[in-house]
């Protein structure tokens, strides 16, 4: 949803709705709709925070009413599509209240009507009991019927002497639908939600990436938040009949596990932005967390989306998450689906843009092809939604690896923070890029925010391992990686840099034996990783044997330019290295940004050839440390 100025609506006082136009009716819940009403009597009156408390708690109820109103006022703002800055329906008056000053038309169809009244408070146990009872009831495959829209709401006791919530994790929400190949929904649904929660400053929000590992609902939510080190957990789950979903989050004290808020929610699948962002806004509410003007914008911006497109973007995450290749590729075809589906569906661009940067950096297509269409891609993301942090980490990510603006991409990497600042992909592509400005112990404590926000990331430990390879830390860094390693041994790219510290050491047969594994892996049973360790250990022939098989464009026309200049270095043969570092320049190679880090270009740092290039490539323009 986006705002807009022209919009116009009635509210029908006797059919209590809330119309856009003639004919749209929008969603909104009791207490919002309640103050709107308030509100829209009172027009061009001040309404203080004390006048709406007393509306909407009347029965003396406890509410801790500075985050519960703020929730009301921002839950308006997101049905009336109202910007806070810029109000075209409600103004805030700071530290007094509101006033309305809209044109929203008051009609009466019939008899005015009242809101729903919440039902009474059932006694603690027996809501936990129903609770329980709902949450793990199976769903039936092809049966499952959606109980009548709107929210439910079940209150925790209250618990006066609880710590605050300064840190808390999403788990896999639970697909009840009785149809496995709906997976991806709740998957979905899993990662959008912590993105939003990621939003908001005053909270540390835990990875989906580290969460996944909990899928199966059988390890103790203290044993969670101890190795994830988080004081609540977020559970949940996904029901799905039709276009037609339902939502149920909890909200669960790890220290205590006490069960602090319960809500179900029930949506068009159409408004599922609208829900997710509920949700975020809700559990926010309940943690008293503080909402930056970001992130109450970003809560009021969404767009209603095609279903077809959200399910094509969903698929296309989940592939994008398995980097490999192929998965690339498909992420590409499901990403651009999204938009031909959804031309306004901000986010699939910004996934888009993604994935033709991968591309670039994992050698599927060549970066002069792809990186373009990644920078047009985040472009459109953010002048769709300015307020991205996903697309503006992917314009900084092209910024950084093929335009070397490293201003612009230093700008960029710190806005998407800004915006989100549990965002561990922005702190990790940061981190590499401080490491490319040998900037190395700044790189080191971001990627250590990283990995405090994504601790079970097998990406996040590799890229540790890779920061310290390239401060020269070769003892820290052959420790990070041979963890990852004992996790899992088929990590490609973790033998590599494994090798390569290796070779730093002058430990050759073991820097040979982990490139040789690498090639094993790749399917090619050398690369140019295995000419290096030859070339450094003397074995000149076996050397020059092996760049003869990689130096042969593949089928996309990608080639090694910049490693291959590493390995004639390592010869003593500068001549062809810096040939090979031209082509490197000319075919924008995506690791051409680690040109001052790599050490075995050391030899060649002294040669007018190399200053020249670093000047080409912007690293003299660098931001140093």
């Amino acid at each position: 949803m986006r705002v807009n100025s022209s919009d116009t609506y009635q509210l029908d006082l006797g059919r209590y709705e809330l119309r856009r136009g003639d004919h749209v009716k929008v969603k909104i819940e009791r207490l919002p709709m309640e103050l709107l009403i308030f509100l829209v009597e009172r027009k061009g009156q001040l309404v203080t925070r004390e006048d709406v408390a007393a509306r909407l708690w009347r029965d003396g109820a406890f509410v801790d009413t500075e985050p519960a109103i703020n929730n009301v006022i921002r839950k308006i703002r997101t049905a009336l599509r109202d910007s806070p800055d810029q109000p075209a329906h409600l103004e805030t008056v700071v530290g007094k209240g509101y006033r309305y000053i809209g044109d929203l038309r008051v009609i009466e169809s019939g008899p005015r009507q009242q809101g729903p009244e919440p039902a009474p408070p059932a006694p603690a146990d027996t809501q936990l009991r129903w609770f329980r009872r709902v949450w793990f009831r199976p769903a039936l495959a092809g049966t499952a019927v959606l109980l009548a829209a709107g929210a439910l709401v079940w209150r925790a006791p209250w618990h006066p002497a609880a710590a605050p919530v300064r840190s808390l994790a999403v788990l896999p929400f639970q697909n009840l639908s009785g149809d496995p190949p709906q997976k991806y929904l709740a998957d979905g649904f899993t990662e959008e939600l912590t993105t939003n929660l990621a939003k908001i400053g005053s909270l540390r929000v835990i990875s989906r990436t580290s969460t996944m590992q909990y899928a199966e609902p059988r390890t103790l939510i203290s044993r969670i938040a101890r190795e994830l080190n988080v004081d609540a957990v977020v559970e949940g789950s996904v029901l799905r009949s039709g276009n037609r979903v339902r939502i149920t989050a909890q909200l669960i004290d790890a220290r205590s596990d006490a069960h602090l808020w319960a809500q179900s929610y029930e949506r068009d699948l159409g408004e599922i932005l609208e829900l997710q962002d509920s949700v975020a806004g809700d559990i926010a509410t309940q943690v008293k967390a503080s909402l930056t003007p970001e992130a109450n914008a970003a809560f009021a911006s969404r767009h209603m989306v095609n279903p077809e497109a959200y399910e094509a973007y969903l698929r296309g995450r989940n592939e994008i998450g398995r980097q490999t290749p192929d998965s690339i590729r498909n992420s590409v075809q499901h990403f651009q689906r999204a938009i031909d589906l959804d031309p306004l569906y901000a986010t699939a661009y910004a996934g888009l843009a993604d994935s033709f940067s991968l591309m670039a950096n994992y050698a599927v297509r060549p970066p002069k092809e792809v990186f373009p269409r990644a920078e047009a891609a985040a472009r459109k993301a953010l002048e769709l939604d300015p307020g991205s942090p996903e697309a503006h980490a992917s314009l900084a990510f092209a910024k950084h690896h093929f335009e070397w603006d490293w201003m612009g991409a230093e700008a960029g990497y710190k806005r998407a923070i800004q915006l989100s600042p549990s965002f561990p992909i922005a702190h990790l592509r940061y981190a590499g890029y401080l490491s490319n400005a040998g900037r190395h112990e700044e790189a080191i404590r971001e990627i250590g925010l990283a990995r405090q926000l994504d601790p079970l990331s097998l990406t996040v430990a590799h890229n540790v391992g890779q920061v310290l390879f390239y401060a020269r830390r070769y003892d820290e860094a052959i420790r990070e990686v041979q963890s990852e390693l004992a996790l899992n041994p088929d990590r490609i790219w973790a033998h590599v840099i494994l090798g390569f510290a290796y070779m730093q050491k002058r430990m050759y047969p073991l820097a040979v034996a982990e490139l040789e594994r690498s090639g094993q892996l790749m399917g090619s049973g050398s690369g140019v990783g295995l000419a290096q360790a030859y070339a450094l250990s003397g074995q000149t022939e076996a050397a020059r044997r092996t760049l003869r098989k990689v130096e042969t464009p593949d089928a996309a026309g990608v080639l090694d330019w910049f490693f291959i200049a590493g390995v004639y270095a390592a010869l003593g043969d500068k001549e062809r290295a810096f040939a090979w570092l031209e082509q490197a320049y000319q075919n924008r190679d995506f690791f051409l940004t680690y040109l001052n880090v790599y050490p075995f270009l050391d030899a060649l740092h002294s040669d007018p050839r190399f200053v020249r290039l670093q000047e080409r490539v912007g690293l003299s323009k660098a931001p140093s440390p």
